[in-house]
């Protein structure tokens, strides 16, 4: 029975797993399009001439690119367990 009880509960982690890997790689996805906008606003600011505005947003699209590994790096340094982004 015990033996049971725990291939059940490997079996639900799994999938459990599975789910917030699907669902990370759906965000991974929707953060670099949103990244690539506020890059492009960035570049359109400094065009325009406004600089300081235009690189605040190239500096705000690169950390949204960047905010998924920089989450894992953080969870690993602390020891969490963390999920892995599904293609």
């Amino acid at each position: 029975m015990n033996s049971l009880l725990a291939s059940l509960l490997i079996a639900q982690a799994t999938s459990l797993d599975a789910a917030l890997s699907t669902g990370l790689g759906i965000l991974v996805k929707f953060l670099y399009i949103v990244a690539v906008v506020v890059i492009a606003h960035g570049g359109w600011q400094i065009r325009t001439g406004n600089a300081d505005m235009g690189k605040m947003s190239i500096v705000g699209g690169l950390l949204l690119g960047l905010a998924v590994l920089i989450a894992q790096a953080l969870f690993n340094a602390g020891g969490m367990p963390t999920v892995t982004v599904s293609q």
